[in-house]
């Protein structure tokens, strides 16, 4: 073993990485008016970035290839093991190479990469790799030349020579074979960062277009086998969804005090369940200032969740999203939809808009749903400057990071958008030492910690008031989630997404809202859209702005049964199964359903259709979003 198996290997790994790199630019000519409005440079780092992709694809497929190159204890190999390992090389990556080149004509009709519901893997597919392959005949024989082509530059095997085989030196075979496994092991998870890389890091540019540049067909197909959407049909015609949508997210607007130009920080507190507060429960649990000031904020109790975990918050609250499928946004094949997000929103008024989040850089994919958010700055344990409040095992502390927030962005020129993300009640609930002691106990080890992050707000608040900018900003206060319950009243499929919702703004006067309709985390960006007077050209028809009439509503998904709230009613839908209907108010473990009210029934199972055809099909086609009236906004923003 020397280090011409190391040459041996590379030589393979560029060969593929120049095939890969041809047939992205195959892919850049073939789609060029996808990239009409991409500038030189971005079209240049997609080619760069795109490395990446092809790294971690090669590295896959490849594998067998490499371990069995290196499992040669003979330099050069027999003649014959040559042979089989070119065959071995030939053969895991002709397939790939096939759908690479067909995906250049099937990309125009899909508008997307190639993923395993378009090869046939699933029944509803429609289409699979033999009609294909029947349809674009041409570019399977374009790929037959360039199998060809890269065969013959793969080098001919040789005898070996017949010099005697120098000793096996097994020290350096073992630590070669280790070294590769490495960094086979690196290229497939794109680098050193937290997680392996998924189709959501190549939607740096927020332009569709560029994100299917940076990708690579054999890297969508390889990523997004468990993650296909199916086409839904509850109705023929998508204007029918549309119809029936619309309505549920339009109202009059409501007469107050716009504040257009006002700064807004949105405080996402981890895992705060509406159990754990004293407002809506009739006081006494673990979070006193928050129940203070609950009483001068508009305050919805009947607030809902979208989802169940962190990420699912994040694309919910910022852009309007409900996560209605297993993966959420970031980690699906969808994540290239362009997203009217909260930064990207403001932008055009001159925002400046920052999230912060103390745990590692990567974290749920936050910094990079962040970005897709359009939020211009993103800072991270990686930003913090004094290590010396790590908890030792999850991120920075609630009160200093708060704290930190408050300088960060009092540096910022207004008006601001800020996010800040809190840490320190997810598990494993850390408690500052010189605290100990100091906040109530309860049944649950979560408790404790809500108690500090209470504290910790209050110590925000405390020197936010201090702060030139603090009466002209408008504050948010929420949970992503729901963790460990204890009541009846909470453990269900109800109150496991429910999380409180509090606007408030020390100066202003909020319009006469019933703060007991219902409400979910995709109204938030409406809301603030509305407050802030920011009319976007384009909108998303889950959320609806508390502060315009009718009925609020919410809409999510829970253990695969669809879940629709509205006033006192609660639907639960299963497509191919049903539904059932429940006043939650009177039964709120969900165990008697009503059968007295049929035409509510149909009418709610009729709007949990279209939500749901919406969504799949929506993101199938690419396309979710909902022109609006843009006569007389006082900012537009436009969602390619």
């Amino acid at each position: 073993m020397n280090f011409r198996v190391w040459l041996f290997i590379s030589r393979r790994v560029g060969l593929l990485l120049a095939t890969y790199s041809l047939l992205r630019l195959m892919f850049f000519f073939h789609n060029h008016a996808l990239f009409s409005d991409a500038s030189s440079s971005q079209i240049i780092r997609a080619f760069v970035y795109g490395l990446r992709f092809d790294l971690s694809a090669l590295a896959i497929i490849n594998a067998p290839f490499i371990v069995l190159t290196f499992l040669s204890w003979r330099c050069p190999p027999a003649r014959a093991y040559q042979q089989f390992l070119k065959a071995v090389f030939v053969l895991v990556n002709f397939p790939f190479l096939i759908i690479s080149l067909i995906d250049l004509e099937f990309f125009q009709f899909n508008g997307r990469r190639m993923d395993p519901l378009l090869l046939g893997v699933t029944t509803d597919a429609g289409v699979n790799l033999r009609t294909i392959a029947l349809s674009y005949w041409p570019l399977l024989a374009l790929g037959l030349f360039m199998l060809t082509v890269v065969f013959l530059s793969y080098g001919r095997t040789r005898p070996r020579d017949e010099r005697p085989l120098k000793p096996m030196n097994y020290l350096f075979w073992a630590l070669s074979l280790l070294v590769a496994a490495g960094l086979t092991v690196l290229a497939i998870r794109g680098g050193t960062q937290m997680k392996p890389i998924t189709l959501a890091e190549a939607a740096i540019f927020n332009h569709g277009g560029l994100t299917q540049l940076t990708l690579n067909s054999s890297f969508t197909v390889i990523k997004a086998q468990r993650w296909a959407l199916k086409p839904q049909h509850f109705f023929d015609h998508p204007e029918e969804v549309r119809e029936i949508l619309r309505p549920l997210v339009a109202g009059e607007k409501l007469a107050f005090d716009p504040g257009p130009g006002d700064n807004v920080i949105i405080i996402i507190v981890e895992s705060l369940s509406l159990e754990y507060c004293g407002m809506g429960n009739g006081g006494n649990r673990y979070t006193p200032f928050l129940d203070s000031l609950a009483e001068r904020a508009l305050f919805f109790p009947r607030h809902f969740a979208n989802g169940r975990r962190s990420a699912e918050a994040m694309a919910s609250i910022l852009a309007g999203l409900p996560s209605l499928m297993d993966p959420w946004f970031t980690e699906s094949p969808y994540c290239d939809l362009p997203l009217l997000g909260l930064g990207r929103a403001l932008a055009p008024g001159g925002y400046t808009s920052s999230f912060f989040h103390g745990a590692p850089n990567g974290t749920f994919r936050l910094d990079v749903f962040a970005g897709m958010a359009g939020m211009q700055n993103y800072f991270g344990l990686k930003e913090y400057p004094n290590r010396a409040d790590y908890d030792g095992s999850w991120g920075i502390l609630d009160e200093p990071y708060l704290q930190y927030v408050i300088g960060m962005v009092s540096k910022q020129k207004q008006p601001f958008a800020a996010v800040a993300f809190t840490l320190s009640s997810h598990n494993p609930y850390i408690i500052p030492p010189q605290h100990k002691g100091r906040f109530k106990k309860g049944p649950l080890g979560i408790h404790e910690s809500i108690g500090y992050l209470d504290y910790a707000l209050e110590q925000f608040f405390a020197t936010a008031q201090k702060q030139s900018w603090y009466s002209n900003t408008l504050f948010v206060i929420t949970g992503d989630h729901t963790q460990k319950l204890e009541t009846p009243e909470y453990v269900n499929p109800l109150g496991l997404h429910r999380v409180p919702l509090l606007l408030f703004h020390p100066a202003k006067k909020f319009p006469a809202v019933d703060p007991h309709r219902v409400v979910q985390q995709t109204d938030i960006l409406p809301s603030l859209l509305d407050y802030l007077q920011v009319q976007p050209d384009r909108k998303l028809l889950f959320g609806h702005s508390v502060f315009r009439g009718g009925e609020g509503q919410a809409f999510f998904r829970e253990q695969g049964h669809y879940w629709l709230v509205r006033g006192n009613y609660a639907l639960e839908f299963s497509p191919g199964y049903g539904s059932r209907l429940f006043d939650w108010d009177k039964d709120v473990q969900l165990q008697s359903p009503l059968n007295n009210e049929p035409e509510r029934q149909q009418q709610m199972e009729r709007e949990a259709q279209a939500f749901i055809q919406y969504y799949n099909n929506g993101l199938l086609e690419r396309n979710l979003y909902d022109p609006t009236d843009t006569k007389s906004p006082t900012n537009a923003v436009s969602v390619k």
